[in-house]
């Protein structure tokens, strides 16, 4: 048997059990937010077969390689934290911004002055949560993937392990509020910026969250307790001063806090918030995307490459979810004649690295756009990025070599192991072997 086979259980009762999962769902979410069950299945399907495309095996050893390393490792909490909030409780959430530093012509160094691109060690430690987040939803992300795919119930236990203790038990939960988010020392305790944080509960858990529903190690109270904690937290991103600032922005951050909302929204059934939220982002793409495909309030950042992208991948999300509510976005055209496809030809000719960037950029791992590409193909139901995608190397840097403008090589192996995996292990490019048009709700241009 290969490896694939080997890790791999019956896909037939699988998917028999996935489906009784996603009945069960009742009124709220019985379709992940951001995936296509249909697609999943077919790439489970095509891993027990042997016969998934080598991109795909690859992104799958690595997935389990991230879950089998998730296992050995504890649970994680924000009351793990050595710093206390100012509320002077640990259940609540505490991060410092990354690109704010110590002023050094100051004795004390404060208040601290921002150095845009250049990450303070100090926001990546673990005195505060903003690292501890990102891990936690990583590993959830990666555990409930890895149960999905291979059938092995250890993955989908530690799973639930690691969401009861971050939002249930009442010795570790976290409060739902991003109060003191993205602080900066001498200036805020919480800033608006911090609400990108939370990205994640949108993004990896809720779609986790709607995969493990059904499996014995997700009991009905667990689903219950997590819905309410999701409830509150939506009341705050829509009620907090913080949280209503951050939707106001028109760049990266206010699109990010449409695509959470939505998702949260998605997870808890409520369908006219996502309606009001997609009005929103047609709003800001208004202003934000030029009939040229650039993005200037991207462009104008040290990292203007990855910000061009991660904005990009804001609003792609956003569009693979509003379409699933009728809603079509891909298509959505500004009054300048803009639109996210226009944007996304101007990225896609930048995957090619014999393509140079035309701007001032500390870093670029060119792949990090692909999957955007791939989701736009299979929203649109047409094949216009085959060529970029096809050409896309998810070649990781050699142990020891520096990653593209300085960069820990680990920022860059994790960012193309990621592009790899959202490109072909969680959905299928529409020229592929196997690949399932997405189902859609009826809808409007």
């Amino acid at each position: 048997m290969t490896f694939i086979q080997c890790r791999t259980a019956d896909v037939k009762q699988l998917a028999v059990v996935a489906m009784m999962a996603f009945c069960s769902a009742g009124a709220l979410a019985a379709e992940p937010a951001f995936l296509n069950t249909a697609q999943l299945n077919v790439v489970r399907q095509q891993l027990h077969e042997n016969t998934a495309a080598p991109q795909t095996q690859d992104a799958y050893r690595h997935l389990l390689a991230a879950a089998d390393s998730a296992l050995k490792k504890p649970d994680l909490s924000v009351t793990d934290k050595g710093m206390t909030p100012p509320s002077g409780s640990k259940h609540d959430y505490l991060s410092l911004s990354a690109y704010w530093w110590p002023d050094s012509s100051k004795a004390d160094g404060l208040p601290w002055i921002r150095k845009d691109g250049r990450v303070n060690p100090a926001s990546k430690n673990e005195q505060s949560d903003g690292v501890r987040l990102a891990d936690f939803t990583a590993r959830v992300q990666n555990l409930t993937l890895a149960w999905y795919f291979s059938g092995e119930q250890k993955y989908a236990d530690k799973a639930a392990s690691l969401l009861r203790a971050w939002f249930i038990t009442p010795e570790t939960r976290m409060d739902p509020n991003l109060n003191y988010a993205q602080g900066v020392p001498g200036i805020s305790a919480g800033r608006n910026a911090g609400v990108l944080d939370g990205r994640y509960f949108s993004t990896r858990i809720v779609d986790s969250l709607v995969l493990l529903h059904g499996n014995r190690a997700w009991t009905d109270n667990d689903d219950q307790q997590i819905r309410v904690w999701m409830q509150d937290y939506l009341t705050w991103l829509q009620g907090s001063k913080i949280a209503k600032k951050e939707g106001l922005t028109q760049n990266n951050h206010g699109n990010w806090y449409v695509t959470q909302v939505s998702g949260i929204a998605w997870y808890l059934g409520d369908k006219a918030v996502i309606r009001d939220m997609a009005k929103l982002m047609e709003s800001k793409l208004d202003i934000q995307l030029k009939p040229d495909g650039t993005q200037p309030a991207e462009l104008a950042r040290t990292r203007s490459f990855h910000y061009s992208y991660f904005n990009l991948q804001a609003i792609s999300m956003m569009a693979v979810l509003a379409q699933k509510n009728g809603i079509d976005l891909w298509h959505y055209k500004t009054p300048q004649g803009g639109g996210l496809l226009t944007s996304l030809d101007f990225m896609a000719r930048y995957t090619d690295s014999s393509v140079p960037w035309p701007y001032k950029t500390i870093d670029q791992i060119r792949v990090r756009p692909v999957p955007l590409l791939s989701w736009a193909d299979n929203g649109t139901g047409g094949q216009r990025y085959e060529q970029q995608i096809r050409r896309a190397r998810f070649e990781l840097p050699s142990a020891g070599k520096p990653a593209a403008g300085g960069y820990h090589e680990d920022v860059t192996r994790g960012a193309v192991m990621e592009a790899e995996r959202e490109t072909w292990l969680l959905s299928l490019p529409a020229f592929s072997a196997g690949y399932v048009a997405p189902q859609v709700a009826g809808g409007k241009k």
